[in-house]
């Protein structure tokens, strides 16, 4: 959900528990109400952002030489994280419960990057990745800044990790 439903939706709710709370609040001008709510939704928004920022679990399974090489998250928009490993995309969705997707670098046959116009005055975009993953062929990472160089960054990760294991990868007949 991107900010500005966040905001609309926490409105919509104040405006709503308000009402049935039986508040007098018909002294205060309505340009200000509006300004209050949109000043405490802005609170609550940053308020879940810097918990989900705090709160990024390690997996166990993690190995000492898996180092971090980027980390983000899509533009405007609570409750997804994004980190690439040397060894594995993990992707992690939730604010208060939490889920954890992991692709497996070795796995990753190709990737995409997708901007329309807006978003290429923004520089955010979408970075799609295939891979041999049977239970998920493509992942898409959206609204990532910077799409280009991640989408080398991820490309530069993936092909190191298999040469590390010596892999190699072969077309399909």
């Amino acid at each position: 959900m991107d900010r500005d439903r966040v905001r609309s939706v926490f409105q919509e709710q104040f405006y709503r528990t308000l009402a049935e709370s039986g508040v007098e609040i018909s002294s205060i001008p309505h340009g200000q109400l509006q300004a209050l709510t949109a000043a405490v939704a802005d609170g609550v928004f940053a308020t879940l952002a810097a918990l989900e920022e705090g709160e990024a679990p390690k997996p166990a399974t993690a190995s000492p030489e898996e180092t971090v090489l980027w980390q983000g998250s899509p533009y405007l928009t609570l409750g997804t994280r994004y980190e690439l490993t040397t060894q594995r995309l993990r992707i992690f969705k939730g604010i208060f419960s939490r889920q954890l997707e992991e692709l497996d670098l070795i796995r990753v046959r190709d990737t995409r990057v997708k901007q329309h116009v807006g978003e290429r005055a923004l520089n955010i975009g979408d970075v799609s990745i295939m891979s041999t993953d049977p239970d998920n062929p493509e992942v898409t990472l959206h609204n990532v800044k910077d799409p280009m160089k991640l989408r080398e960054l991820l490309r530069n990760a993936y092909l190191k990790e298999q040469e590390r294991r010596g892999l190699r990868y072969r077309e399909e007949s």
